[in-house]
């Protein structure tokens, strides 16, 4: 059981035995936890229309030995996440730096990254990349779709992948209308879908309309029991934590570049000769800048 449900838990439990004023604090903290982990013991106290000194008493009563120690416990929950609201991670990335200095901000962030990037080669090995992308190659047409944050993503797949081989098309061109992208998709086909907490519905439909329809379906998600994972025949995993407000899509960069990577190896010769023949055209349009 992780810190933050520790305390949670306890919270619950001292509500039955608490006196009226900590048994007050105690309700605020398990309702707005967002607060207690950006907000000021005094801002607190405040909007619970309680007295300063009852949060620390609680904090003592929970078997802390300060309001900062428990606290601590909500921020770090904030920042992996776990606690819902953008507006409070921002919060605490924006209090954070401020105690901590910008070194120690962007050591956080580096950390995240390697933390991230190790986290992907930990769950993804050669073998598992090297299936996914030979189940794709005899495959009539790839779709690829991801919304609301994971949209960079997938177009970002589709245009490399769609380098390597025309089987690539992104699902969605015309903003949210999916239907007509679809239409076609059978047996024949795969679907690879982009998708991290908060998971974008239309993501999610889009892949459980693919299986039912026989298509291969490949997630790119954060959880082996996400939503996405479940209408998943094959699940590449990436962590999302960070630093940041919002989820990291480092992680899924790189199963990106390595499932298009192992994708154009498999390919061989004839993903070689579209690239080429697609970079001569390129050049031959003046598409690139010439210093």
């Amino acid at each position: 059981m992780s810190e933050y449900a520790q305390v949670h838990d306890k919270l619950k439990a001292s509500m039955l035995h608490l006196p009226k004023t900590l048994k007050k604090a105690a309700a605020y903290m398990l309702e707005r936890p967002g607060d207690i982990a950006t907000l000021s013991m005094r801002q607190v106290a405040a909007n619970a229309d309680v007295s300063l000194p009852n949060f620390a008493r609680l904090a003592k009563e929970l078997g802390y030995e300060t309001y900062g120690e428990m606290r601590e416990i909500f921020r770090k929950q904030v920042q992996q996440g776990d606690i819902t609201g953008y507006h409070l991670r921002a919060r605490n990335l924006q209090q954070s730096s401020h105690h901590e200095g910008i070194e120690k901000t962007w050591g956080n962030f580096r950390e995240s990254a390697r933390t991230t990037i190790d986290g992907v080669y930990t769950s993804i090995d050669a073998s598992q990349i090297a299936a996914v992308a030979d189940a794709l190659v005899p495959r009539r047409n790839i779709y690829v779709v991801g919304m609301k944050a994971a949209r960079s993503a997938a177009s970002y797949l589709s245009y490399i992948g769609g380098m390597a081989s025309e089987q690539f098309k992104l699902v969605g061109r015309s903003g949210d209308i999916l239907a007509d992208d679809l239409i076609d998709i059978d047996e024949r086909d795969a679907l690879i879908a982009i998708a991290a907490h908060p998971y974008a519905r239309a993501t999610i439909e889009t892949a459980m309309v693919a299986r039912e329809r026989g298509a291969l379906v490949v997630g790119i998600t954060d959880g082996p029991v996400s939503p996405l994972a479940i209408s998943s025949d094959h699940v590449l995993l990436s962590p999302t934590g960070s630093p940041m407000f919002f989820e990291s899509y480092i992680g899924t960069t790189a199963i990106i570049e390595m499932l298009i990577g192992f994708f154009t190896v498999i390919h061989s010769t004839s993903a070689v000769s579209r690239i080429e023949k697609l970079e001569a055209d390129r050049h031959r349009f003046g598409e690139y800048w010439e210093s």
